[in-house]
């Protein structure tokens, strides 16, 4: 069983999540949104969940960094044979690949149709 351990940018993304989504879906329901993504990150620690990064995405990184989708979040996390450290948490929305590696993964007409 290999330890969990959340970086304290996870810590405060988490906090600003929950923060989130007692206004949209009140404090009972937030409350059992974040269980549900805190416990799938916990599975980490006995199951091996998640994707190898480099292979799925093809990109040069850490081959012992993973992502994990849990709740409309993505979560990158690496991995050693006694414990598992929470490196990053992104919003479903966010473009995750760019901001780790630089990579443009939209084209120039969405670009131009959304007006960015």
């Amino acid at each position: 069983m290999r330890e969990v351990v959340f970086s304290e940018d996870v810590k405060n993304g988490l906090a600003l999540l929950k923060e989130k989504l007692e206004i949209i879906q009140g404090e009972k329901k937030a409350k059992k949104t974040l269980k549900a993504i805190v416990d799938s990150l916990d599975n980490l620690s006995i199951h091996d969940i998640g994707h190898p990064i480099n292979e799925f995405y093809n990109v040069e990184c850490p081959k012992n960094w993973y992502l994990l989708y849990s709740n409309m979040n993505y979560f990158v996390y690496s991995k050693t044979k006694t414990k598992i450290t929470v490196l990053k948490m992104y919003d479903y929305r966010e473009d995750f690949i760019y901001d780790l590696f630089g990579i443009e993964m939209r084209s120039k007409e969405s670009k131009q149709f959304w007006g960015e």
